[in-house]
């Protein structure tokens, strides 16, 4: 099936995002160390109503790689300026996954005008522990010397369920053929991005637009548990917890994460 990408000129870079349909925007910001295509099922089945767009952030897919550091406070920028690129002016749908989410706090906070409803998929409002910082400092030593692949398998455990390993292979495959041919360097980038940001754990409370959480019920990076705290504390927030999935919850439970969106957006 053959998609339609455009390349977008952004804050000194060159982005890479799909773009179909047509109707209100939803944004698809995908997560760490991956690309457009983790919302391949999202985007194919929500492009009847809606003006769907899934970038590549810069430094991952077929976005220009940018060296030392990327914040999220700049990815939330470069959407932005994504965004006023493509002449949208109503408010987005923004749905994020994991790093997706960190991003979406930026973009919250710097753009909020911009905002009609969030969909915050496994992912977490606070900041990294020193433990968590010096294990994402050592992700990068260890891709920068020995490049993309020496992380890709090892990853899969942590990504999706066990059940999903075991009855849908692909998805590993999916995922690991991504990380390999991530450029090393955007890895790092936002992985030193990630181990600096800042903590948003305190102001859940502030965020006005409708909100849908989430979540693998085997979730292993961000559990059930952790959402469901993040949850509690958005005012107009909806929980959604996806039975036998993990992080990857939109690839491994397709049909489930998106009747779980449809039925979101059909009461916002």
């Amino acid at each position: 099936m053959r998609h339609q990408f455009v390349e977008i000129n952004v804050n000194t870079i060159k982005m890479n995002v799909l773009k179909e349909g047509a109707g209100p925007p939803l944004l698809f910001v995908h997560g760490f160390p991956l690309d457009h295509k983790m919302w391949q099922a999202q985007t194919e089945y929500f492009k009847k109503d809606f003006t769907v767009l899934a970038p590549d952030l810069r430094g991952f897919g077929h976005s220009e790689v940018t060296y030392g550091t990327v914040t999220m406070e700049q990815h939330a920028e470069d959407l932005n300026t994504l965004l006023n690129q493509l002449n949208f002016a109503e408010p987005i749908i923004f749905c994020g996954l994991s790093m997706g989410g960190y991003i979406a706090w930026e973009f919250w906070k710097k753009f909020p005008q911009r905002l009609r409803a969030f969909i915050l998929c496994d992912t977490r409002p606070g900041s990294d522990s020193e433990e968590g910082i010096n294990n994402r400092l050592k992700m990068v030593d260890l891709v920068l010397k020995h490049g993309s692949k020496s992380i890709a398998s090892s990853m899969v455990p942590n990504l999706i369920s066990e059940s999903s390993q075991r009855d849908q292979p692909e998805i590993a495959k999916s995922l690991i053929e991504t990380i390999e041919s991530t450029d090393r360097e955007g890895i790092a980038a936002s992985q030193r991005g990630m181990a600096e940001r800042k903590d948003y754990t305190h102001m859940m409370s502030e965020i006005q637009v409708p909100t849908l959480v989430i979540v693998g019920s085997e979730d292993q990076l961000t559990p059930p548990d952790v959402m469901k705290s993040m949850y509690a504390q958005i005012p107009f927030a909806t929980y959604l917890e996806i039975p036998n999935a993990g992080h990857m919850a939109p690839m491994e439970a397709p049909c489930a994460v998106n009747q779980g969106i449809e039925d979101f957006l059909n009461s916002c």
